[in-house]
């Protein structure tokens, strides 16, 4: 009798002691020696640089070398990418074309797509003291009707790829990824076709009748000795 109720106060008392432990020691897991602090950016995870394209409703993964067609939305985010995975899509409110870019259609040969730029977090995302800017990128652009979803994305901000092509850096950020090659921007089309013609047509044309009228000029304007002779 009395070794049972030894047992049993021996219960209650580590009840109690677990009981008095703060919230927060309790839920948080052990962490090994230099390793990652939980709810802090990993230093060692894979990050990138992930396109994605609207439906209207949702984002949908995109690949970088797909070329949108005229009335698009676009967006581009950094995170953390898992092996295999194509990372976060933007965050905040998903945007229209027709506020982005108004409601007049896209002029011959060339399209407007709007483009929105997410940094990400700045805890979760950024690589260990990095930070990213402040506010993302928002804007309507044009480019040639076959211009892809990258070069769409460097008519908004200045865009660097690597040798295979990827996109590493976008506006300068993040600040590790110096190196690669800045993309150029995706310029609208040079006009040409049935109005290139007309206008090169009509530019001759005026240019014969300046010739024309050089001419005469210098016939009426000779003397009566000139014109016997």
């Amino acid at each position: 009798m009395l070794r049972a109720y030894r047992v049993a106060a021996g219960v209650a008392l580590g009840a109690a002691a677990f009981l008095s432990l703060p919230l927060p020691a309790l839920a948080a897991p052990p962490v090994a020696p230099g390793g990652p602090v939980p709810g802090a950016a990993d230093p060692g995870a894979t990050r990138s640089w992930s396109a994605w394209r609207s439906d209207g409703t949702a984002w949908l993964a995109a690949d970088p070398a797909d070329s949108p067609p005229d009335g698009s939305v676009i967006g581009w985010r950094f995170s953390v990418s898992p092996e295999g995975a194509a990372g976060d899509s933007p965050g905040g409110e998903l945007p229209s074309f027709a506020s982005v870019c108004g409601r007049d259609t896209a002029a011959s040969g060339h399209k407007r797509v709007a483009v929105t730029v997410d940094f990400g977090d700045g805890d979760a995302d950024a690589y260990p003291g990095d930070q990213p800017p402040s506010q993302g990128v928002l804007r309507c652009v044009a480019g040639a009707e076959d211009a892809t979803t990258a070069r769409l994305l460097a008519s908004a901000a200045q865009v660097r790829v690597n040798d295979r092509g990827d996109v590493v850096s976008v506006s300068g950020y993040p600040m590790r990824e110096r190196g690669g090659t800045e993309l150029t921007a995706a310029a609208p089309a040079a006009p040409d076709g049935p109005p290139g013609l007309l206008i090169a047509g009509g530019a001759g044309a005026l240019a014969l009748l300046t010739a024309g009228a050089v001419v005469a000029t210098r016939r009426r304007t000779r003397t009566p000795a000139e014109t016997r002779r």
